[in-house]
């Protein structure tokens, strides 16, 4: 268990003064104390204590300190009973009002300056302050309400969360080779936050999961509708259904996954044919109610597939089993089928790197010139939605992908035809400055050359060279990246995006 410390000033206002209240508190303290060791018997330490308290006129004031299992907002609720009988039975006081001020949230660590902008924005935090082995956040004034509601344990696994991410250090080694005006930022906030206080997302308990509610997925169709009709359809693109669950014999074919980022796959185990194998396993369940993992290893077959963690892999297989001719090229086709497996690279943050999510991916097949034209109408097509239908503050990068020899890394960033790819970056505020701060990838724009053809063994007539590409529009982070800026209000959005949103949400 990670080591949290909270710590506020208790107040308690009475209904009257007496002289006799510090005497009647005095007798009680020790029981008092007993109640606040209750839940942590075992761990007295991650009890919660009394530091100091006083009276003066009708304010009862109590200092408390907690660490992980008894929280000092519970500590308080605790006192206000034990109090409230003591002093309306002995004196007839009543306590009017409970309130805690300079609630602090103590976290035994140092968290990065993204982290901090993150925990910023959380409801009802009023400063942060991260030193070189600890983070105390300190919050507002808070009422009884906010105490005997889930808000603060909310807050202090939100901080956790927040802590545990790993954030990449931004460091402007892709160059940027175009980039929008500064746009008007609504929202300054992590989506994710408050995503999660509107209800607009639920966390789930897979790591890098959630649930996207109504209004969320609304957004999100609405956003998915615009990027189909503007860069896939009248970009020429065709739709295709893709499977999601990729055997390795297709697999092993991807240029970089098995070979270096094996890691960042999920794998799948086909279930035995014969349904008595797993006899046992059903039994113990029944008898334990929890999963047996060492049975369930006995019965399943070795991994032979993974969850498809690029989406475009079924495309090359498709390509590979045609002959292509000159007079058939270019060829251009799209899915938005479904959701994309894999842990993101830099580790799970927010809504913006998940391991569960939805893109829509164009792949591209024809003469290296087609290729190459085909890439740069669809940057440009991504970045009319950025900068003209979204109104979001856009920049596009030249870069490698990881599978791209270091040799082969050194382009020249403004001859199209050198460049492996083109990324569409969004600006999210809550990261912090925009000159400094990590910018989000919503679309890489890549032409492969012949590395795929290669790899699957694409099939031409004679003489003919062809090359391909492929563009993921990653619709879950353009959602992200258009909250970041724009937030959660429709009367921040534009005008296209309110109407269609409405038309999906309907009611």
């Amino acid at each position: 268990m990670r080591k949290i410390q909270t710590e506020t000033e208790g107040y308690f206002i009475l209904s009257k003064s007496d002289e006799r209240i510090e005497n009647t508190i005095q007798e009680k303290l020790d029981e008092s104390k007993m109640i606040l060791i209750k839940g942590a018997e075992k761990d007295p330490e991650n009890a919660c204590f009394i530091g100091e308290w006083k009276v003066t006129e009708n304010i009862l004031k109590v200092v408390l300190y907690s660490g992980n299992l008894v929280r000092s907002h519970i500590g308080i609720l605790r006192l206000k009973k034990v109090f409230a009988k003591e002093l309306g039975e002995k004196l007839k006081i009543g306590i009017r009002k409970v309130l805690a001020k300079n609630f602090k949230i103590i976290l035994f660590e140092y968290i990065d300056e993204i982290a901090v902008n993150k925990v910023k924005s959380m409801p009802k935090v009023k400063e942060i302050i991260s030193e070189k082995d600890r983070t105390i956040v300190q919050l507002e004034d808070l009422e009884e309400a906010d105490l005997r509601g889930n808000l603060i344990d909310r807050l202090i696994n939100l901080i956790e969360e927040v802590s545990k991410e790993k954030h990449v250090s931004y460091e402007q080694i892709q160059p940027i080779v175009r980039r929008s005006i500064e746009k008007r930022i609504e929202f300054n906030g992590d989506p994710l936050i408050t995503g999660l206080e509107l209800g607009w997302v639920v966390q789930f308990p897979g790591r890098g999961q959630f649930i996207y509610t109504s209004k969320y997925a609304a957004l999100f169709e609405t956003i998915k509708s615009i990027l189909i009709e503007e860069i896939a359809k009248k970009g020429g693109f065709k739709p295709f259904l893709l499977p999601k669950l990729i055997p390795f014999e297709v697999m092993r074919k991807m240029p970089g996954y098995f070979d270096s980022i094996p890691e960042g796959m999920f794998y799948v185990c086909p279930p035995p044919r014969e349904p008595e194998a797993f006899d046992n396993f059903k039994l113990e369940y029944k008898l334990k109610k929890e999963v047996p993992i060492d049975e369930l290893k006995k019965v399943l077959k070795d991994p032979a597939y993974v969850l498809a963690p690029a989406q475009c892999e079924p495309f090359w297989y498709y390509y590979s089993v045609i002959t292509h001719k000159s007079d058939t090229l270019p060829l251009k086709y799209y899915d938005a089928s479904g959701y994309t497996y894999r842990w993101e690279g830099g580790g799970v943050e927010g809504l913006v790197r998940v391991t569960e999510f939805q893109r829509i991916e164009l792949t591209y097949l024809g003469l290296p010139e087609q290729v190459v034209n085909i890439r740069d109408e669809i940057v440009e097509r991504g970045i009319n939605v950025a900068d003209k239908i979204l109104d979001l503050e856009w920049r596009v990068t030249a870069a490698a992908p990881f599978y791209v020899k270091e040799s082969s890394a050194k382009f020249d960033p403004y001859n199209s035809k050198e460049v492996p790819a083109y990324d569409i970056e969004i600006y999210l505020p809550y990261r912090g400055p925009r000159e400094t701060s990590e910018w989000l990838e919503v679309a890489g724009c890549f032409v492969h050359k012949k590395k795929f053809v290669d790899s699957f063994k694409i099939k031409s007539e004679v003489d003919l060279e062809i090359w391909t590409g492929c563009t993921g529009l990653g619709v879950s982070r353009w959602v992200a990246a258009f909250l970041a800026e724009k937030g959660f209000k429709e009367e921040n959005w534009p005008a296209i995006v309110r109407e269609k949103y409405r038309e999906i949400l309907g009611g």
